[in-house]
């Protein structure tokens, strides 16, 4: 198997990834787009356009392949390389620069892989990377993991709403405890927040519905709960209908942002920090 890695001169994060591979023994071929590995970028590019993401501000560095697969960015890179596609759903593309980096869903992958995860983090903290993490409170085994080994710089939580509708919202169960669990663990972060999508959900007799204000007061009932505080930052975000995964959703009329304030003044019961999404 041959490495290759498409880098930038200066890219601190492209120098992570190489100080990775040589710690661990992997042998890799590197262009520099900023120097001799210009064209070869250019014609590599050209031939995988669609594998490889590109913002206003250009292309993510680093870019590995090993001629199967294509793999972008310092952290999915390294994850990759220690624990092949098993940490899919953990880790996925950074949207931050500079000292912070993202894509870290506790929520998404394989509880099993939580000790791959860890040391892809550990890694990123030992070469100066703050992580900024997300969950929706599923695997809140992987979360005390993550912070009693002090991995974690800001915690973002979703909490979808109570814990008897997440099997309509999330797609799958999950047990109140654990919900109260990782709303409990969230808290500690040094930074934090907490927000909640004032979503439709389909229900088990195939009606859409919306969450209603009452949810939503029982939604910040559970932070008070298992944070025995009503003073945490919570925030009230509107439904994106146009990135709905289930077609079915699209059809729902929008929500007009002011019908947020009924929403707001249910949570404000029990979290009275709670503000609209701007």
């Amino acid at each position: 198997m041959t490495h290759q890695i498409y880098s930038a001169t200066g890219c601190a994060r492209c120098h992570i990834t190489k100080r990775f591979m040589k710690e661990n023994g992997m042998d890799y071929e590197e262009y520099d787009i900023k120097a001799d590995g210009k064209d070869a970028f250019t014609k590599f590019y050209r031939a995988h356009r669609a594998e490889i993401y590109r913002d206003k501000d250009g292309v993510e560095f680093p870019v590995y392949t090993d001629g199967s697969v294509i793999r972008q960015g310092v952290s999915v890179v390294i994850g990759h390389l220690m624990a092949g596609n098993g940490l899919d759903g953990f880790i996925g593309r950074s949207t931050l620069h500079g000292e912070w980096i993202d894509g870290f869903n506790i929520s998404g992958g394989d509880p099993s892989r939580a000790r791959d995860l860890l040391q892809v983090m550990a890694y990123l903290k030992q070469n100066g990377l703050k992580i900024l993490l997300a969950t929706d409170g599923r695997n809140s085994e992987v979360l005390k993991a993550v912070h009693d080994e002090n991995l974690g710089d800001r915690m973002v939580m979703e909490v979808k709403g109570p814990a008897d509708l997440y099997e309509a919202l999330a797609g799958e169960p999950i047990d109140p405890n654990a919900l109260e669990t990782s709303i409990s663990l969230a808290a500690q972060f040094p930074t934090y927040q907490f927000y909640s999508i004032v979503a439709p959900m389909i229900s088990k007799d195939g009606t859409i519905r919306y969450l209603t204000p009452e949810e939503i007061g029982e939604t910040a009932k559970t932070i008070e709960k298992a944070t025995g505080s009503k003073k945490h930052p919570y925030e009230l975000r509107l439904f994106d209908l146009a990135r709905a995964v289930d077609e079915r959703l699209k059809t729902v009329e929008p929500l007009p942002s002011s019908a947020l304030f009924k929403y707001r003044t249910a949570a404000r019961r029990y979290m009275v920090m709670t503000e609209i999404s701007k």
